[in-house]
């Protein structure tokens, strides 16, 4: 009979179903800040393969003693890939479509078929959207001293699905020289 009274260890319905409660409460409040760091290392990701690529082509400048072009390509993979000048480009995602590195022997902003392609960066469908201020910024030429002889530009990584703290302002100056700006800045001048 004693065999018949011992208690049963386990959990009963209520406990299991208040820890279920629980649980679910906690994993509700968790989804918003990581849905936020999922963002933040995407936007911090696509920052940092930018800015490699503007170091490498005004680094490739200097050693080559000038006329490497980095521009906004729509159809960077293409068999003859071209810079994009008007716009943001299809559905308006800027940068995000991909970009090109080439040496220009000539001068005239085009890769021909003689000029050597240093790297193409495909598109960036994680991103959104990679926006410039204005129609200057989807061209840097760095002249032989790593310079950009009439460009200074301004890159918004993040489109409308980033919410604006995630999204970073990225400053490219005179110099050739590019810097992220500090979080929330609306612009390179807000330091």
């Amino acid at each position: 009979m004693d065999h018949l009274n011992a208690r049963q260890g386990g959990f009963t319905l209520l406990e299991l179903m208040v820890v279920l409660a629980i649980t679910s409460i906690l994993t509700a409040m968790a989804i918003p800040s990581f849905s936020r760091m999922i963002q933040a290392n995407t936007v911090s990701n696509n920052v940092n393969i930018l800015l490699a690529d503007l170091r490498y082509a005004r680094s490739e400048a200097i050693r080559r003693g000038g006329g490497v072009v980095m521009c906004r390509s729509d159809a960077p993979e293409a068999a003859h890939p071209a810079c994009s000048t008007s716009g943001s480009g299809p559905e308006g995602h800027g940068w995000a479509n991909g970009w090109i590195l080439f040496q220009d022997w000539n001068g005239d902003g085009t890769q021909d078929a003689d000029e050597p392609l240093l790297r193409v960066q495909a598109a960036i469908a994680s991103i959104g959207a990679i926006l410039e201020a204005g129609d200057s910024a989807t061209v840097f030429r760095f002249a032989a001293t790593g310079r950009l002889p009439a460009t200074s530009a301004q890159l918004r990584f993040g489109g409308d699905a980033f919410s604006s703290d995630v999204q970073r302002l990225v400053c490219v100056d005179f110099g050739g020289r590019a810097r992220v700006a500090s979080a929330g800045a609306l612009d390179c001048g807000d330091q």
